[in-house]
């Protein structure tokens, strides 16, 4: 496969959109509308340094997994083929709600999804989560080293569909397109840089936490200050820009 680019943003849900062109082996397509394919893939940030807006961080965190669980996707593209220029619009319900979690290793979370087929100026992504059998729309888990010496689990969860996220994917100059067709499979990378959702929680508040069994479990009715502040990053960094060079 060739890389063509890799663009990392200074923002807070995806800080990256990778374009690898040629035939993409993978069984679990989403079914949709035309013969292209858009892939998503997943993964969650390396570490607190991976940005260096993350030299920000007011706290000792370590977040080691998580996932997102997906109930449709809303899909406006607007572009041009043999016929001319075009603009379209759909909608991708998934049959089961779609889990996906954040691991560098682990690629069961990519999937593609079918568009039509044609050069693009302009793709809105839109993902609708919802929680699904007792499992929440957002889940965080980490480690967290106290002042006291002691090791803590740190767990965020937030259930609802109220929070979507939004990806504008477009080309970096006026009038440019890049093209989707059976050979040409963008597989857009979206790197979830969760330590800037959790940027401004300090240390202290950390200590001082509601804890159960070493446990600081960050919930709508648990810790509620620091779940306020962490939902609120999420949901200012929720709508995202991506261009494509």
């Amino acid at each position: 496969m060739k890389r063509i680019t890799k663009n990392y943003l200074q923002i807070g849900f995806v800080l990256g959109l990778g374009m690898l062109v040629g035939c993409q082996n993978n069984d679990d397509n989403v079914p949709g509308t035309g013969e292209g394919s858009l892939g998503l893939a997943f993964v969650l940030g390396s570490g607190n340094n991976a940005q260096p807006s993350a030299r920000t961080l007011t706290n000792d965190l370590e977040i080691t997994e998580g996932f997102i669980q997906i109930k449709e996707l809303e899909l406006e593209m607007e572009g041009r083929d043999e016929n001319g220029r075009f603009e379209k619009e759909f909608e991708i319900e998934f049959n089961d709600i779609r889990k996906v979690t954040f691991d560098q290793f682990d690629e069961s979370s990519d999937f593609f999804i079918n568009i039509p087929e044609g050069e693009y100026e302009e793709i809105e992504l839109e993902l609708d989560l919802i929680d699904h059998r007792n499992e929440p729309s957002i889940y965080l888990e980490g480690q967290y080293s106290g002042q006291d010496g002691d090791a803590y689990q740190v767990v965020f969860e937030y259930f609802g569909d109220d929070i979507d996220f939004e990806v504008e994917i477009e080309a970096e100059d006026d009038n440019a397109y890049f093209r989707i067709d059976r050979i040409n499979n963008p597989l857009a990378l979206l790197e979830i840089n969760a330590y800037l959702w959790f940027r401004d929680i300090s240390n202290a508040e950390l200590d001082n936490a509601q804890k159960d069994n070493d446990v600081i479990r960050i919930t709508r009715n648990t810790n509620n200050a620091m779940y306020s502040k962490i939902v609120n990053r999420i949901k200012a960094s929720s709508e995202i820009e991506i261009e494509l060079r």
